[in-house]
């Protein structure tokens, strides 16, 4: 549910800026995009890690790395 909610922020705040003109749609698809993307999966390796999964938690960030 908390990644729903999330979901629906970003896209309703990249929604927001690219209407406004301040980033560019160029900008925000290959850049902007693929860093939040990138975000998520550390932060999934570090709720896995806290939960004492570390072995599945350095595949998670090695997988994302690569």
């Amino acid at each position: 549910m908390l990644i729903a909610f999330y979901s629906k922020f970003i896209v309703n705040s990249i929604s927001n800026i690219i209407i406004s003109g301040t980033i560019s749609t160029t900008f925000v698809g290959p850049i902007l995009l693929l860093i939040i993307r990138n975000t998520v999966e550390y932060i999934i390796a570090v709720t896995i890690a806290y939960k004492d999964e570390m072995s599945l938690a350095i595949n998670v960030a090695i997988g994302s790395s690569i």
